[in-house]
């Protein structure tokens, strides 16, 4: 992963800036739009990422962008874009927010489920896995949906998983009855 220690240092002095400022969970907010936009558009990667371009006119274009923006976030990206470092402002923001989480005792729980859930059921779900898993910390939840799954649901908390899925059931069913040891007599 290229830039993986530049992104990291990137994101610490971020963190300590804005734990300082006290604008942290602010700028988490910001980080995790950024992470969005450059993730969902291969154009911007490619654009921010581009050493053809000069870094005026993509600070200047960034400017619109992210034009929402607290001027802390503005600036730091201007400094990034500055240090010809662009192709690495997605992985800065995700080491930006893996940091605020691991400061703020927050666990990632993805929850994968064959159709979408709404927000109690997800909840329930949690919940219960707390109490499974003896988790004491908070937890931003992914949902992601996954059809091949059939039905009931796969909750990972760190490296931790609880697999309560149809899928997972049958197969489970499969392979027990690949196992029967019964010879018929004919």
């Amino acid at each position: 992963m290229a830039g993986f220690r530049a992104a990291k240092r990137y994101a610490k002095g971020l963190i300590q800036f804005a734990n300082e400022s006290n604008q942290a969970e602010k700028i988490n907010q910001e980080m995790i739009d950024l992470k969005n936009a450059v993730q969902s558009s291969r154009d911007l990667a490619q654009f921010l990422g581009s050493p053809v371009l000069d870094s005026k006119r993509k600070i200047q274009i960034s400017g619109e962008i992210f034009k929402d923006f607290s001027p802390v976030s503005q600036n730091f990206i201007k400094l990034v874009l500055n240090h010809r470092r662009g192709d690495i402002l997605k992985e800065i923001a995700s080491q930006y927010t893996e940091l605020y989480n691991r400061q703020h005792n927050i666990s990632i729980a993805e929850v994968v489920s064959a159709v979408a859930l709404d927000d109690a059921m997800v909840q329930q779900i949690v919940e219960t896995a707390k109490q499974k898993l003896k988790v004491e910390s908070s937890f931003s939840i992914e949902n992601k949906i996954d059809p091949n799954i059939i039905g009931g649901f796969i909750l990972r908390v760190g490296d931790k998983q609880i697999d309560s899925s149809v899928k997972s059931k049958l197969n489970r069913l499969k392979k027990e009855f690949d196992k029967n040891e019964y010879i018929p007599k004919f």
